[in-house]
């Protein structure tokens, strides 16, 4: 069995790379022809024609495969690009200087992308259009026309006129056009198109795109541009980014083909050389491919959110409708707009008998309905969330005793009151409730409260934390001192290993604060990034300094390899502040100076603590 399973292994591995060798064939063929395309249509033209689609061809195909494969693409790309200048009969340092410059864009261009998995790109997300935009059509455009203008001039006596400009535009359009093109038509997770009962709606949205774009070439009299973008959009909306993709392409054949023989708009330009015609055939591709990808990317966030929403709903639905808790939710007016179904087999009613009416209308006892009015206006009035006990009628007419938590609801947006959320449940059955609620209760609090990445507590529980202490200390008069620490040379550390070791670094760190600050007030968060605070209540200046200076050699000794620091281990710098709070004071006095102190033990050469000044400006102590 496990020859078998060998074999079955080898074969799937020389079928991958038979598939791999095929795909790099055609990459080359691709490149190599579309180089050879632009230097026709470049010819005697000194470069008006801006016509340069390898290198978005080029990123493409990076942005498909998985970065092992990079190093041999790069390598087919240049020689393809070498070959064709070549053949275009360009000097062979002129081929290898500007193949190399079309090399060093692709690369700047695919960087942003390479720790991203290649099946996860996709230019209807907000953040790639971007990467691609700002990187692939403008910075590494501008950089390499700005190496390749300063080569040619070491190459040439003579540089054409706005050689880098059109070097710029050629490149930054072709980026612009070609690559969202090129990977919406491989993307395997677009498959609306693809959906059987789609299938007559794609043909005649397709074919309306057809007629339109037809009817804009084909009149003569005025530009009829704007028609172009209507359907293109309703294709997108419709279809998602493959139909609006297919739908560029349809613009794209027509403005070739009819600008070819000298019609259509592009045509109709007073004055205009083929070559600028070519230009601005690629201005009204890349405008329609940014419009394509722009609303691809609001309605795959707006489709998001709508799933957001509906797992939303149908988790607090599942919770629910199989609570044995009856949850009641009304509106200002107290008509019952939702009512779980455990009212069915704990009262006996159906919700829908209920849904509608006020608790003044059924179920409350006449006995218990003033209660029940006092708790809700008191509710209204701002008064915290109430616990009422009263008699519900069940549908034999019989009274049970129940238990209401009311509450009051929020808009999410203006925080004002829209209604009541009503937990109802048998008051036999309460203590067993009450402790499943507080169990939830208490595990959604720590989750709100822990930073996820190291297990300390995030910035929002030492907020809390350090102003209730900051309180109790001005009550008392006791020493408040807090610790604002920060790992040595950090980016270093992850620019050498990477961000999940440098994750796993924040994680010791914070296991071994939790470790040394043991005493049940001391609270350890992080603070942002590589920095952490702990909170010392009750801690005069010298306990928080012996403590802060035992905890940085603690650090030192869990002997983390870091080459790029002096010590050659992850070392720590300590910022130590101590007050004993003043009422009309808060907690920024103390953050500031164990800030100050930070910055100190840093400027002062790292891998030490520092006592922060007091607030007469008298140093208290350094380390």
């Amino acid at each position: 069995m496990k020859s078998d399973m060998n074999r079955s292994h080898t074969t799937e591995t020389s079928s991958v790379d038979v598939k791999y060798l095929l795909i790099l064939a055609v990459f080359f063929c691709a490149v190599f022809l579309t180089t050879q395309i632009s230097l026709v249509l470049d010819a005697g033209a000194e470069g008006e024609a801006a016509f340069w689609w390898p290198n978005a061809i080029l990123l493409s195909v990076l942005l498909l495969n998985r970065r092992e494969r990079w190093l041999a693409i790069f390598v087919i790309g240049f020689t393809a690009n070498v070959l064709a200048h070549l053949v275009g009969r360009d000097s062979v340092p002129v081929s290898f200087a500007l193949s190399g410059c079309d090399m060093l864009e692709a690369a700047i261009s695919a960087y942003p992308f390479a720790w991203t998995t290649e099946r996860s790109i996709r230019f209807s997300r907000p953040r790639e259009l971007a990467r691609l935009c700002v990187v692939g059509g403008v910075i590494a455009p501008a950089i390499s026309a700005v190496c390749a203008s300063s080569l040619f001039r070491l190459l040439y006596d003579r540089v054409p006129p706005h050689f880098g400009l059109n070097w710029f535009l050629s490149n930054s359009l072709g980026a612009i056009i070609v690559t969202p093109i090129i990977l919406s038509l491989f993307d395997h997770e677009d498959t609306a198109f693809f959906e059987r009962k789609r299938i007559l709606e794609a043909i005649g949205l397709l074919s309306l795109k057809f007629f339109c774009t037809y009817t804009v070439f084909q009149h003569i009299g005025f530009p009829l541009f704007f028609l172009l973008f209507p359907p293109l959009l309703l294709i997108v909306v419709r279809l998602g980014m493959r139909g609006g993709v297919l739908g560029v392409c349809i613009i794209a054949l027509f403005s070739i083909v009819f600008t070819i023989h000298q019609r259509g708009p592009v045509a109709m330009m007073q004055d205009t050389s083929w070559q600028r015609q070519v230009f601005h055939i690629q201005v009204l591709l890349a405008s329609a491919v940014l419009c394509v990808a722009l609303v691809a990317v609001v309605l795959n966030e707006r489709r998001m959110l709508e799933q957001a929403a509906r797992k939303s709903e149908q988790l607090y639905r599942l919770l629910a409708e199989n609570s044995r808790d009856i949850i009641v939710l009304t509106d200002l007016q107290h008509r019952r707009e939702y009512i779980s179904p455990a009212v069915q087999w704990t009262m006996g009613w159906d919700p829908r008998d209920l849904v509608g009416t006020t608790y003044r209308d059924s179920i409350v006892h006449p006995d218990d309905i003033p209660a029940m009015t006092a708790t809700l206006d008191a509710l209204k009035s701002g008064e915290p969330a109430k616990s009422l006990a009263y008699r519900c009628r069940k549908k034999d007419g019989s009274y049970l005793w129940m238990e209401a938590n009311i509450s009051l609801y929020c808009d999410r947006v203006t925080g004002e009151p829209i209604g009541y959320v009503n937990v109802v449940r048998n008051i036999a059955e309460r203590k067993a409730a009450e402790e499943k609620l507080q169990d939830a209760y208490l595990a959604l609090e720590a989750l709100a409260s822990v930073d996820p990445l190291t297990g300390a507590a995030n910035r929002r529980q030492l907020d809390e934390s350090l102003s209730q202490e900051w309180r109790r200390a001005i009550r008392t008069g006791s020493p408040l001192s807090l610790l604002l620490l920060d790992v040595d040379h950090f980016k270093l550390y992850n620019d050498l290993y990477g961000h999940l070791r440098g994750d796993t670094c924040l994680r010791q760190i914070a296991e071994a604060a939790l470790r040394v600050f043991q005493r049940p007030g001391d609270i350890v968060a992080r603070f942002g990034g590589e920095e952490f605070a702990i909170v010392l209540p009750d801690t005069p200046r010298s306990g928080a300094f012996d403590l802060a200076e035992h905890f940085r050699r603690t650090i030192e000794e869990l002997n983390i390899e870091h080459p790029s620091s002096d010590h050659g281990v992850v070392t720590i710098s300590i910022g130590c502040a101590t007050l004993i709070p003043e009422r009309g004071t808060n907690t920024d006095i103390l953050i500031d100076s164990a800030d100050h102190a930070l910055y100190e033990a840093k400027r002062a050469g790292r891998n030490r603590v520092i006592d922060a000044v007091d607030l007469r400006g008298q140093t208290l102590s350094t380390g």
